[in-house]
């Protein structure tokens, strides 16, 4: 059985929210229960309710950068666990300024608080080998700001029912073929491929806050299976833009392609593109890159470390 990771949309507007687009915010649960907001935007409670996740279900909250539609729903979320009695660690990394107003703060519960700085990396968790890995680096907006990469990494496990039908039995011979992909053993040279079951591999989800195409998000998404990227205008205001530290959808296609990722969402629309008018957004995009797709609210995908 693959191991599954859980992506929801619950904000993808820009600056203010609208009926249709509260502002930005993404969560991911994985097997193990884990969930990471990734942005906390005003509404971000209300389409938690909507999907049925309780404000304990959130174990690590990344804050790309301290502009209001991207923080403004924290203090009510965190005040939100205050009164739902939380008891486990809560983990925050998010830029100094942002991390300077939580430090210190008073909620009945360990909050854990890691300011980003250049690049960097915190291990989420670790398990038999297994890992769920939360990075960030810098990206091109008009304040410090950081874009952020999940990556879950499994290891291979050997079939035992494999083993058996070449006639062999486990031992210390298994680390090694696990460690260098092939071993010998009873005069049977064995590779990995041949014995391990369906699995192993990896899931990588990099989502960028607001920026301008940078090459920084290109290097850090490539082999993601999910670019998360600004897409806030269409192509006509380009300089417009440039001059907000965003990104129109044609070049966040163009970082998509660049970097070869397997799945291009848009988001952090601009409130001008209402009703059909959003389509110009995702038809620009895709004519550059067709593996694209414009997120709304509470669009849910499911990841998995067994492709098809």
């Amino acid at each position: 059985m693959g191991y599954r990771v859980e992506l929801l949309a619950l904000g993808t507007g820009a600056t203010l929210p609208t009926p249709e687009r509260f502002l930005p915010s993404f969560f991911l649960r994985d097997s193990r229960g884990t969930g990471v907001l990734l942005d906390a935007g005003e509404g971000v409670q209300v389409r938690m309710a909507q999907a049925e996740l309780s404000p304990t279900s959130v174990d690590v909250i990344a804050i790309t950068h301290e502009h209001g539609d991207h923080v403004n729903g924290l203090p009510g979320l965190l005040q939100s666990m205050q009164v739902n009695r939380r008891e486990q660690r809560l983990v925050i990394v998010a830029p100094g300024s942002v991390a300077e107003a939580l430090e210190g703060a008073e909620l009945g519960f360990t909050l854990h608080v890691v300011r980003a700085s250049g690049r960097g990396e915190i291990e989420v968790w670790e398990h038999g080998g297994d890992r769920l890995t939360l990075r960030w680096f810098p990206v091109c907006h008009t304040v410090e700001a950081y874009g952020f990469s999940l990556q879950w990494s499994f290891r291979p496990r050997v079939d035992l029912g494999k083993l058996s039908s070449l006639g062999l039995k486990p031992g210390a011979w298994v680390k090694r073929l696990l460690e260098e992909g092939r071993a010998s053993v009873e005069g049977v040279e064995v590779r990995l491929e041949d014995v391990a079951e369906r699995g192993g591999g990896s899931i990588k989800v990099v989502y960028t806050g607001d920026t301008a195409p940078c090459s920084s998000v290109v290097e850090e998404a490539r082999g993601a299976r999910v670019l998360i990227h600004d897409s806030t205008f269409s192509s006509e205001l380009s300089e417009e833009a440039r001059e907000r530290g965003h990104s129109t959808s044609e070049q966040a296609a163009e970082v998509a392609r660049e970097a070869g990722v397997d799945l291009l969402l848009l988001t952090h629309v601009s409130l001008r593109y209402r009703g059909l008018e959003v389509r110009r957004l995702l038809q620009e995009a895709r004519r550059v890159y067709n593996k694209s797709i414009l997120a709304r609210d509470l669009m849910k995908f499911i990841l998995s470390n067994q492709k098809v």
